[in-house]
């Protein structure tokens, strides 16, 4: 029996990866600076979001943690990969609940 050998990810597939990390990344920072988060639930007219100053900042900082979830194809094993994104994932997920937790 041969051992499965994994997929190589293609180099286009990490550079869009690496450009959607950069753009999220752009767009916590764009949050952080204006201290103003402004969203929507659902597109199906769901409830409206929004957060000014230290709740902004948190909801900024998020969002630049999950956005640099899809790096993980740059990484070199399976389980470096899944530790980066699940450790991203986790810590984005908490700070985006977090402001709801401070009041």
């Amino acid at each position: 029996m041969t051992p499965i050998e994994p997929k190589k990810i293609s180099p286009l597939a990490k550079w869009l990866a690496a450009g959607m990390s950069a753009f999220m990344f752009a767009y916590g920072i764009f949050i952080i600076t204006t201290q103003h988060y402004y969203g929507h639930t659902s597109k199906l007219g769901g409830a409206e979001v929004s957060a000014d100053g230290s709740e902004a900042i948190v909801l900024g900082i998020a969002t630049i943690i999950l956005g640099l979830t899809p790096m993980s194809l740059w990484a070199k094993s399976g389980k470096a990969a899944g530790f980066w994104a699940g450790s991203c994932m986790i810590s984005g997920v908490l700070l985006f609940l977090a402001p709801a937790y401070t009041h």
